[in-house]
C-alpha cells in the first residue's frame, strides 16, 4: 500500500542546536550535499519538515535541526531549542573554536503574495546549492519547496534556507552563520 508524503504543518516546527553529531537514522532525508573547505566540513540535508545542517571543524561539531516539534531527538548535547513563531535570533559559542548565530522567521502570507514568493523561490532553486520539491498534496496546490544556499567566506560559512508550506501559505526562512 502506497502512503502519500505529508509535510508537517509549519506551526508544528522547532529549531534546535546540538554540540554533537546526531545519528542519521533519526531523519528522513530527501536531498543532501556536502560543503568542504580547508577549515571545515558541512553536511546539508533537506528533511521532511525542514533541514539538518552538521558543521564540523576538527573534532568540534554543531548540528542545527529545523523539523517537527514532536520529532524525538536526544537531550544530550542540546544547546537550545524553540518552537518557530515570528522572528527569533539565537547564538552559541564553542569556546575559542566556533561562533554560531542564527535567525529564523516564519511568516504566513496572503495567497497571492505566497504564490509570487513561491514562484520566485522555484526559479531560485535552479541556482541553489541544494533544493528539493516535495509532491503536492492536492492537484491544484503548489508543491512544498525547500532551498538551501551556502556562502563560504575566508573564516565563515553562511547558510540561507527557505521552506514553503503551500497548504497554509507559510514561508520559513533561516540564516545560520558559523565563524571560526
Amino acid at each position: 500500500m502506497k502512503l502519500d508524503f505529508v509535510r508537517p504543518d509549519a506551526s508544528q516546527l522547532s529549531f534546535r542546536l546540538f554540540d554533537r553529531a546526531l545519528h542519521p537514522e533519526l531523519f528522513n532525508r530527501f536531498a543532501e550535499a556536502v560543503l568542504t573547505a580547508a577549515e571545515f566540513r558541512a553536511v546539508l540535508q533537506i528533511c521532511d519538515g525542514g533541514h539538518k545542517l552538521e558543521f564540523q571543524r576538527g573534532k568540534d561539531v554543531l548540528t542545527e535541526v529545523m523539523g517537527p516539534s514532536d520529532q524525538e531527538l536526544p537531550d544530550r548535547g542540546r544547546c537550545f531549542g524553540y518552537r518557530l513563531r515570528g522572528c527569533r535570533d539565537a547564538a552559541h559559542a564553542l569556546p575559542g573554536v566556533v561562533q554560531y548565530q542564527c535567525s529564523t522567521q516564519i511568516e504566513q502570507l496572503d495567497p497571492e503574495v505566497f504564490q509570487e514568493v513561491h514562484e520566485e523561490l522555484r526559479r531560485d532553486a535552479r541556482r541553489a546549492f541544494l533544493a528539493y520539491e516535495f509532491p503536492a498534496l492536492q492537484r491544484f496546490c503548489a508543491p512544498p519547496l525547500s532551498i538551501i544556499h551556502g556562502e563560504v567566506g575566508q573564516r565563515s560559512l553562511l547558510i540561507h534556507a527557505f521552506h514553503t508550506f503551500p497548504e497554509s501559505g507559510t514561508v520559513l526562512r533561516t540564516q545560520s552563520l558559523f565563524e571560526f
